[in-house]
Parts: structure tokens; sequence; C-alpha cells
């Protein structure tokens, strides 16, 4: 059973993801949730405290799925599958604050600073160590970006235009042509 500040930041990350951030205030952010501002501020401090333990709570989720996948998993693209399915289905519920904490990063927030290393070398790190299982180094690396920027594209699309069989019908075509191109010998 989760302690007070986890259940507070479950409810707080099910808020946002239903609502998005923008200029959520505590107050109402407290109010929605049933708790009080007082209590938000002392498991969490400042509304940027709050908003980089979401940040951290859903990136330490995603990441430790992804890890578990590609470590029991026999076959990486079938892991890598598996994964495109579980971020589908989560990016209906959380994608767009993905997104949205994502322009946070980019617009330098300083409680989203950390968050290239979360969303980006993290994930990719996780994609690295499943392709060094295939090739070399340097290009695990490369591939492993790739595979990032694809995800990241696709769930983007879908996001926005809602067709999710595009989607899986466009990562269907990646890992056929990363099992391809895995598979052939180095020019």
């Amino acid at each position: 059973m989760p302690g007070p500040r986890e259940a507070l930041l479950q409810k707080a990350i099910g808020y946002f993801s239903e609502h998005g951030v923008r200029d959520t205030s505590m107050r109402t952010l407290a109010t929605a949730i049933g708790t009080s501002q007082r209590m938000l501020h002392y498991h969490f401090g400042s509304r940027e405290d709050l908003l980089s333990a979401v940040i951290e709570s859903v990136i330490e989720a995603d990441a430790a799925m992804l890890t578990d996948l590609f470590a029991n998993s026999p076959d990486p693209f079938e892991a890598g599958r598996e994964n495109w399915r579980v971020t589908a289905q989560h990016a209906q519920t959380f994608g767009a604050l993905y997104f949205e904490l994502s322009s946070h990063a980019m617009y330098g927030r300083p409680y989203a600073r950390d968050l290239g290393h979360a969303f980006v070398t993290r994930t990719q790190e996780a994609f690295e160590a499943a392709y060094r299982e295939l090739t070399d180094a340097a290009t695990a690396r490369r591939l492993a970006r790739l595979t990032l920027a694809v995800g990241q594209g696709l769930m983007f699309d879908m996001l926005v235009d809602g067709d999710r069989a595009a989607s899986d019908a466009a990562i269907e075509e990646f890992i056929a042509m990363m099992r391809t191109h895995l598979a052939a010998p180095p020019s």
C-alpha cells in the first residue's frame, strides 16, 4: 500500500494526464484531487518540485518496464513490439502529458532540466543494450537513437490524428527493416 506522498503523487499524475499541467496552481490541484494545498506543499515543496516528482515517477515506470521486457524476452524485436503495444496503450492516458512536459524542458524550465536524461538517455540506453546483443556498440548506439525517434514520432502522430492502426503498421514495418538490417552482412 503506497504511503501518503505516493498516493498524492499518483492522484496528481492522474489529474495532469487528464487535464494537462498548463498553469494549474497547487490550490487548484489540491481541490481537484481531494487534499489540501498544505499537504501538497508538505510532501512536495513547490509546484516545480511536484512536477519533477511527476516526471521522475512516469519515467521510472517506463524505464523499468522497457528494461524488464528486454531482459525477459529471447527476441529483442518481440520485446520492442510489446514495448510499442504498451507505449501506445499508455499514450492514450499519458501521451499528452509526456509531450507537454517535453515542451517545458525545451523552454528550459528548471524543474524539467533532467527530462532529456529521463526521456531520451535512459530509454535510449535500454534500446542500446538490446541492440548490442546483435551488433557492435557504435551501431547499437545509432540504432537505439533511431528506434527512440521512430517510436516518439509515431506516438506523437497517433496522439494528434488518432490513427493507432497506422502507427501500429509503421512499427511493424520498422521492426521488419531492423531485422533485415541487422541480418545483412556489414558493408
